[in-house]
C-alpha cells in the first residue's frame, strides 16, 4: 500500500518539507550564521567528532519545549521516511491521507486515531 501513497516525487517532497521544518526550528534556536551552519550540520545519531556534541545541546536548549517536542518530531518523520513507514497510521496501519501529511508532515497518525487519542487524553 506505500508504493501507492508515496511514489519518488512524493518522497522527496517530504524530505524537502521536514528539511525545511527542522531548518525553521533551527533558526529559532540559533543566534548567527555561525551556529545555524553549526545545527544544520547536527544529524541525530553522528559521530560526536563531527559536531561538538556540547554546542548543539547547547544551542538546542535555546528551543522551548514545545519547538523541542516539534524538531523531535521532525527527526522522527524524518526516519520513517527513510525506512518506509512514513505515511502509515501507528494507530490503525491505514495510509494517512495526503492531504493530512501535507498540512503535518510529521503526523503520525490518520484523523480518527487523532481524534481518538485527544479523546483518551481528555
Amino acid at each position: 500500500m506505500m508504493a501507492q501513497i508515496l511514489n519518488a516525487a512524493l518522497v522527496e517532497e517530504f524530505r524537502r518539507r521536514l528539511r525545511e521544518m527542522r531548518e525553521r526550528l533551527f533558526r529559532t534556536a540559533a543566534t548567527s550564521d555561525e551556529e545555524l551552519q553549526t545545527l544544520e550540520a547536527h544529524q541525530p545519531g553522528a559521530p560526536a567528532e563531527d559536531v561538538a556534541r556540547e554546542s548543539v545541546t547547547t544551542l538546542l536548549s535555546r528551543l522551548s519545549g514545545r519547538e523541542k517536542r516539534e524538531l523531535d518530531e521532525v527527526y522522527a518523520a524524518q526516519a520513517r521516511l527513510e525506512t518506509g513507514t512514513f505515511g502509515i497510521c501507528e494507530g490503525c496501519g491505514r495510509a494517512v491521507p495526503l492531504a493530512r501529511l501535507r498540512a503535518m508532515p510529521a503526523a503520525r497518525t490518520c484523523v480518527a486515531c487523532e481524534a481518538r487519542e485527544e479523546e483518551r487524553a481528555r
